[in-house]
């Protein structure tokens, strides 16, 4: 059985206006890359594929959270290194590999360590943040059953350390300008 739904010009022009705030602040968010450090590439081989599209989703937005909240200029670049990275939970590659791994009672300190730099059009560093985050001890880290849980804290935490970065260069900016 198929159920059509009417789709009228009224009912595209309401979805369009529902998404208008996600659309500009997606238009206004800046070019981030994240790349894989040396070490962070070695360790994403036993994490598995589908673990590398999560974390730069996870970077990419917490970047773009930031620009919204207006720290990060128009028209910049960032590129973010995700130096090194560890789950705080097994990933389900983990799990296949191994199944003696539970998801809920195996633990890890994980946690994430990014460096970023945002640049201007002519590619010059305009401001630079780095940021590591790992517990030293397990009850330290997230009781959540995410993999990333720790990792998603560094990531968070050093997007607000770029927007700060940020800041400070419009600050700085608008006073030599006065």
């Amino acid at each position: 059985m198929r159920i059509a739904l009417p789709l009228g010009r009224t009912h595209i022009a309401f979805a369009a206006l529902l998404l208008a705030p996600f659309l500009s602040a997606a238009q206004t968010a800046p070019v981030t890359t994240v790349y894989f450090a040396p070490a962070a590439n070695a360790k994403m081989q036993q994490y598995g594929a589908a673990e590398r599209a999560k974390l730069q989703s996870a970077i990419v937005a917490a970047v773009s959270r930031e620009a919204r909240r207006g720290a990060i200029p128009a028209g910049l670049a960032v590129a973010v290194t995700l130096q090194d990275v560890a789950p705080t939970r097994p990933t389900m590659k983990q799990q296949t590999d191994n199944p003696t791994l539970d998801p809920v009672h195996t633990k890890y300190l994980g946690g994430a360590a990014l460096i970023g730099e945002v640049r201007d059009a002519s590619q010059h560093v305009l401001a630079r943040a780095t940021y590591r985050y790992f517990p030293g001890v397990l009850p330290a880290g997230s009781v959540s059953l995410d993999p990333w849980a720790d990792a998603r804290l560094a990531i968070d935490q050093f997007a607000v350390k770029l927007a700060a970065a940020c800041r400070k260069l419009t600050t700085c900016r608008d006073a030599g300008a006065g």
